[in-house]
């Protein structure tokens, strides 16, 4: 009588957000449900602000890269996944969920102090376009899209579009975006401002661990002083503009990096920063 073979172990499920962190010191946060073209979980969402701030107080990162499997970047928001309510919704409820979801998300991209890149591999709807334009740095393949999906569904735009649109592209062109909803492509996008490179899709992961690379060489300190300048500046007068930068330039120059450079500079050789 033949002896049945062992019964093989059911694989494991891949996490829906794979981490890594290079030895170069580059957190590589990937959305990982190409099945749903990455609309976005509650687990997820929790879990890239989580990693983002874990990316602030680790100072073995020096940059993040915010990528995804598949052929979505990131399809929007996926709700089904949320905790199920408890009692019927109320005034107030709909402002509460969005306060601490969406723009929490958002907000974890903004207030990182690490450079944060979008690797931007395929369609980013919604919430997911948000995300991407949120990133200090924005690259994508040229087979991307963008589309700021909610006026097809009757829904105000959330994930801080409207915020972050105006600033980026103008009121007039935030506008066109958000009223039609029409897909972008990344060559349009890269045209206006949107994303830095559009590139081919099988030239993406390089070009994002490059740039990454390079930042992650840089002086930490003073590319997380700069990149809180550059955002606090569109919404600040020159007055304060100017105190944030002075108090910025006092705090940087207290930096192990900041006195590597100045010190490289006059001794005519290549600085090594160490990030702090």
């Amino acid at each position: 009588m033949p002896v049945s073979a062992e019964p093989t172990q059911a694989e494991a499920p891949q996490p829906t957000v794979l981490h890594r962190t290079t030895p170069d010191g580059v957190s590589w946060i990937t959305l990982n449900r190409p099945e749903a073209m990455n609309a976005v979980t509650w687990e997820q969402r929790e879990r890239i602000i989580a990693l983002l701030a874990d990316a602030s107080a680790d100072p073995a990162v020096r940059a993040v890269v915010l990528t995804a499997t598949g052929r979505g970047f990131c399809a929007g928001a996926d709700l089904r996944g949320a905790p199920a309510q408890a009692r019927e919704r109320v005034p107030g409820d709909v402002a509460r969920t969005i306060r601490l979801g969406a723009q929490r998300l958002i907000a974890a991209v903004l207030d990182c102090e690490k450079p944060v890149i979008a690797a931007v591999n395929g369609t980013a709807a919604g919430i997911g376009a948000h995300l991407a334009f949120a990133c200090d740095l924005v690259l994508a393949a040229d087979t991307a899209t963008f589309i700021e999906v909610f006026v097809r569904r009757g829904l105000v735009p959330d994930g801080g579009g409207a915020y972050l649109l105006p600033r980026l592209v103008g009121p007039q062109r935030a506008k066109e975006l958000m009223f039609f909803g029409d897909a972008l492509t990344a060559a349009d996008a890269e045209r206006m401002g949107l994303v830095n490179r559009a590139v081919p899709a099988d030239e993406l992961a390089g070009l994002a661990a490059a740039w990454a690379g390079r930042l992650a060489c840089g002086p930490t300190r003073a590319i997380a002083l700069t990149k809180q300048l550059v955002n606090d500046s569109l919404t600040a007068d020159r007055a304060t503009a100017f105190a944030a930068e002075a108090a910025a330039q006092e705090i940087n120059m207290t930096t192990r990096d900041a006195n590597e450079g100045v010190a490289s500079f006059v001794e005519r050789r290549t600085p090594e920063y160490r990030g702090y």
